[in-house]
């Protein structure tokens, strides 16, 4: 059974009070070695996946989300919190244990850390010893930047290759994402949001649907697009948008961005038309479905309508997508830049 199959199970589980960094290597050493005896498992070779956990009421949910990154789940993934109570460190340790081939079982490893008091100021220095050197680290930070001096996200973010925020999980997505703007270009690692991960799918059936005629129209003369987005004021998703738009057809585009109640969320429709070329592109969910309504019309010409392939991703495929990519994102940028 192969190992996209075979899903990874819990095999061996630990919990510490008051532990240190050392305590919490030799549980890992320890549940690597069959029961019967024998060679350790052997480790997944893919990535240290660090993820901070902004209050007690997001652990089991990320933990969820981790253990469903399925092909994509990390070597070795590490969830910090923090607490005001206490002192010291807290830790659970698991291993979990999925075949790679007939003879050949793979281990994949979940630490949690509970960094208490005083402990907190040392979170880099209590996570540092638990990273496969071997292996690139990804900082998952599940909220917008917080820049304070000292604080967790500058002491975790120096440990990473590359940085996934969620800008938009905020009582404000705008502020949130004009944050990030503010915060990405002091990094010197590569950067994303899951918002952008998000619109990826609909950037790329966009783009699809602009040929490159229809593409100079658009950006040699006045256009206009309209976003439509479920909730009340538009989330991270639908600003992202408008600014990739803005990226990809100039300054003089014009963006509306309109609620639309309904049983879907996030982006719900995109509507792009040139008033000199003549040309509207449509591009709408249908709801229930991973797919969208494309309409293509131009004056003097029939419009044609298709159905085509527009998947809407949970957390865990987003962020697991995310974990491909290694190289610093211009486009993204670009479109962040806009949207602040």
């Amino acid at each position: 059974m192969s190992a996209t199959a075979e899903q990874a199970r819990p095999r061996a589980g630990w919990d510490g009070l008051g532990v240190s960094v050392g305590e919490v290597l030799d549980r890992l050493a320890a549940q690597r070695r069959p029961p019967g005896g024998g060679a350790p498992f052997t480790l997944a070779g893919v990535l240290n996946l660090v993820a901070y956990v902004p209050g007690d009421g997001e652990l089991a949910e990320m933990r969820g989300v981790i253990e469903g990154l399925a092909d994509h789940q990390p070597s070795r993934a590490i969830l910090v919190a923090e607490s005001d109570e206490g002192q010291g460190i807290d830790a659970t340790v698991s291993t979990s244990c999925r075949l790679a081939g007939e003879d050949v079982s793979v281990a994949v490893e979940l630490v949690t850390l509970t960094l208490r008091g005083p402990a907190r100021e040392g979170a880099a220095s209590a996570v540092l010893p638990l990273l496969r050197s071997d292996l690139p680290t990804v900082l998952w930070w599940p909220g917008a930047p917080d820049a304070s001096p000292g604080g967790a996200l500058e002491r975790l973010s120096g440990l990473a290759d590359r940085v996934v925020t969620e800008a938009g999980r905020c009582a404000d997505p705008a502020a949130g994402l004009r944050a990030l703007a503010a915060w990405v270009p002091a990094q010197e690692g590569a950067v994303t949001d899951l918002a952008w991960a998000a619109v990826t799918p609909w950037r790329r059936l966009i783009a699809q649907m602009l040929d490159p005629g229809s593409l100079a129209a658009l950006r040699s003369a006045s256009s206009a697009a309209i976003i439509a987005h479920s909730a009340p004021h538009p989330d991270a998703e639908t600003l992202l948008m408008a600014g990739w738009l803005r990226d990809l057809l100039g300054a003089r585009l014009m963006v509306e961005t309109h609620p639309r109640p309904g049983p879907d969320h996030g982006l719900l429709a995109v509507e792009l038309e040139g008033s000199l070329a003549g040309r509207r592109l449509t591009v709408q969910r249908i709801p229930g479905r991973d797919a969208a309504a494309v309409r293509v019309a131009e004056a003097g010409v029939a419009s044609r309508l298709r159905t085509l392939p527009l998947p809407a991703l949970d957390r865990a495929r987003l962020l697991a997508g995310e974990l491909d990519l290694q190289r610093r994102d211009p486009t993204f940028e670009r479109a962040l830049g806009a949207v602040a």
